[in-house]
């Protein structure tokens, strides 16, 4: 991988998929972007659960491994 841009966009893992995104992109605004829900998920980055009221602080950072759980209701 070449590291051309290497302070503007970096290179991680979302569920799975390699995904480019700019740096500095916090875990709110990697949902976002991503188009995926913001209710109702949980967020594990690096196998490390990150609480909804992180998402803001947490900086996603270079070859990070991201999984967004949906939580299912029981009954």
């Amino acid at each position: 991988m070449t590291h051309t841009n290497c302070h503007s966009q970096i290179a991680l893992q979302l569920n799975g998929v390699e995904q480019i995104v700019r740096a500095n992109l916090n875990l709110a605004e990697l949902m976002i972007l991503s188009d995926l829900p913001t209710q109702a998920v949980a967020i594990v980055v690096n196998d490390s659960v990150v609480p909804r009221s992180r998402w803001v602080h947490v900086l996603c950072q270079a070859n990070d491994n991201i999984t967004v759980f949906s939580a299912v209701a029981g009954g």
